[in-house]
């Protein structure tokens, strides 16, 4: 992802921005697409509660922008003995966000995580791996920076704590019926402290309303088991109508580029000669997605939201074999019990 792209997409949309009355905060678009987070402040003294439920589908891999056979990786020409061919996960995200003034908002949001993903040999077996629980707790706070008109703009401070497992292990063919360690994607947790912080932007217009943000995850130092993931930079930028007093559209644009892993587990099960996954120079890529989301405000339930989102693929540049996402799908609740 180039540079300029984050703050490139700001500026588009400041320019495309039109001026209108004061930000109004009961409207079923003044929260950004589900699949946002810490998009929006909240007024002196209020507390919102949420859950997230989120499904991502990973099927078949792609090695740069063009996909690739399962059957081809493991071949004699390549490289590997086993491929990962399908992996769903699924994640629950619970958060709470309480405002101590009207300029800061702090948030803290714990995710529950669990995968398989399943695998083919070289010899014509299958087999399943599996992993779940507690994934990393992040914290921290959104700052107001500037709101003027219909607009805001405030900082995202956040860090993300090593509050999931790296030591997640299952049943291999070759482990001779032992659990021994899983490589990297199965695992729930980076095992570093992260640091998260971002810019999110909001503006509201007649029926209308459009916000972006930029955050970027960097680790700090390697963990336990002598790795880190590798950073990520993302920008996203969103547009949304109301249809009715209690329901809205949007549309998203999110652009995301990881790195790859630094350092290596020495368990012998994570072995980079075997299968994709372990190798820690096959985890980067660049992803677009491009998505639809709905929001349901219901004010009279003390300001609850219904919201979903889906999330498709438009462009995936991977180093790899590498397996691909599919489809991204979240579905939210939000309500606040304590509103002034």
């Amino acid at each position: 992802m180039k540079k300029c792209t984050i703050p490139g997409a700001f500026a588009l949309l400041a320019l495309a921005a039109p001026v209108a009355a004061q930000w109004n905060a009961s409207r079923a678009d003044s929260h950004a697409p589900i699949g946002v987070m810490a998009d929006h402040r909240h007024e002196a003294g209020e507390v919102m509660l949420s859950y997230r439920y989120m499904t991502m589908a990973m099927e078949g891999s792609r090695i740069g922008t063009d996909p690739v056979a399962d059957a081809d990786i493991v071949s004699p020409g390549g490289g590997f003995m086993i491929t990962p061919t399908r992996m769903p996960m699924t994640m629950h995200m619970f958060g709470a966000m309480f405002a101590p003034s009207h300029r800061i908002t702090v948030m803290a949001m714990l995710p529950f995580t669990s995968s398989s993903m399943d695998h083919i040999t070289s010899h014509g077996g299958s087999f399943t791996t599996e992993s779940s629980g507690v994934g990393d707790l992040k914290v921290g706070a959104m700052i107001g920076l500037a709101d003027w008109a219909n607009q805001s703009l405030h900082l995202n401070a956040m860090v993300g704590l090593p509050t999931g497992s790296i030591e997640q292990v299952d049943v291999l063919p070759i482990s001779d019926g032992m659990e021994v360690q899983l490589p990297y994607p199965m695992q729930i947790g980076s095992g570093t402290l992260d640091l998260r912080p971002g810019l999110t932007w909001l503006g509201q217009a007649g029926d209308w309303s459009w916000g972006a943000q930029g955050n970027a995850v960097m680790r700090m130092g390697k963990n336990d088991r002598d790795w880190s993931l590798g950073n990520r930079v993302q920008g996203t930028a969103w547009w949304a109508r109301v249809l009715s007093r209690n329901l809205a559209a949007g549309v998203r644009l999110v652009a995301t580029r990881t790195g790859n892993i630094d350092g290596r587990d020495a368990a012998p099960s994570v072995n980079p000669g075997m299968v994709p996954t372990a190798r820690t120079d096959l985890r980067a890529g660049t992803v677009v997605e491009g998505g639809l989301s709905l929001n349901l405000y219901i004010p009279q339930a003390r300001a609850f939201r219904i919201a979903g989102e889906v999330l498709l693929p438009l462009v995936r540049d991977l180093d790899g074999p590498q397996l691909e996402t599919d489809l991204t799908f979240v579905l939210g609740l939000q309500i606040v019990p304590v509103r002034h």
